[in-house]
Parts: C-alpha cells; sequence; structure tokens
C-alpha cells in the first residue's frame, strides 16, 4: 500500500496534536518516506543470504582452484632450480677438472724448462 504526501501530512498532523511537535518529528523521521512496495522484507533478506551463500561457495572454489595452480607453479619452479643448482655443480666440476689440467701442464712445463736451464 502506497501511502501519498498528503496522508504523510495528516498523520504527522494528528501525531502533533495527539503527542506534540518534538514527538511528531521523531516519529516522522524514524519512519521510512518510501512506499512499502520497496521496502526490503524478510523473504528478500532470504533471497539475498541464499545467493550471497552461493556466491561465496563458488569464490571459495575458484580461491581452491587458484591454489592448486599456485602450488603447481612452485612445483616446477622448485624442480627448475634443482635442475639449474645440478647443473651449475657439473660445470663448477668441469672447470675445476680443466683449471687443474692446465696448471698440471703449466707446472710440468715449468719442470721441464727449469730442467733444461739447469742442464744446460
Amino acid at each position: 500500500m502506497t501511502i501519498s504526501e498528503r496522508e504523510r501530512r495528516d498523520a504527522y498532523t494528528g501525531l502533533e496534536q495527539a503527542l506534540g511537535e518534538n514527538i511528531a518529528n521523531t516519529i516522522m523521521q524514524l519512519l521510512p518516506n518510501q512506499p512499502a512496495d520497496q521496502l526490503v522484507t524478510r523473504t528478500d533478506m532470504h533471497a539475498f543470504g541464499t545467493e550471497l551463500r552461493g556466491e561465496m561457495a563458488e569464490l571459495r572454489g575458484e580461491m581452491a582452484e587458484l591454489r592448486g595452480e599456485v602450488r603447481g607453479d612452485i612445483a616446477r619452479l622448485d624442480a627448475k632450480i634443482v635442475e639449474f643448482g645440478g647443473n651449475i655443480r657439473t660445470e663448477i666440476s668441469q672447470l675445476r677438472n680443466h683449471t687443474t689440467r692446465i696448471m698440471s701442464g703449466a707446472i710440468a712445463a715449468n719442470a721441464i724448462a727449469l730442467i733444461g736451464v739447469l742442464v744446460a
């Protein structure tokens, strides 16, 4: 039921005469100034709550999926790091072997040169 502005004024006048201006003003400020068909009902709130619960469940599902994807990405990254670390260790080992051979050759060459100088 929609209340017209005239009916609202009449209600205010009746309240003012019965209870006084201050109380009439307070009551009118507390009463909604909207048509009754635009007010939210318990049914509306229940429907909204049901819809909200559904959306939250959907969001929880999406977040779980995202967590799974992130965990997969982290596992792949960990594997790449382990692979990279293994490659670095292999290259360092190869460099040590190469350096050792170069050093051994240089020491041998120096020893031969020194023996050649001492013998001559």
